[in-house]
């Protein structure tokens, strides 16, 4: 194997916020959209939704939800367990 000398190795590429990507944004706000229309669809307010999650073992404040939905920027587990919360009928959800 060939070790390249310290001196001799390319820099790094310059890291940039994930959130600065376009491409990002666009998909946030489109996972945002979606949790509050199925939020709307149920008539459930972010108390409700916090609520639902404690009941399938998801303790969160009703801050930190809120927040995060405002965000956009959840993970797919959050956004998961949401729909799971919302749902009447999750079994296209759950595996």
């Amino acid at each position: 194997m060939n070790m390249i000398d310290k001196s001799h190795r390319p820099a790094p590429p310059t890291p940039t916020a994930r959130k600065d990507d376009p491409i990002n944004v666009d998909f946030e706000d489109r996972a945002k959209r979606l949790l509050r229309e199925a939020m709307d669809a149920k008539g459930l307010t972010v108390a409700e939704l916090t609520e639902r999650l404690k009941g399938i073992g998801v303790t969160m404040s009703v801050g930190g939800v809120a927040n995060k939905i405002s965000r956009g920027g959840f993970s797919a587990a959050f956004f998961l367990m949401c729909m799971d919360a919302i749902s009447s009928d999750s079994s296209l959800l759950r595996s």
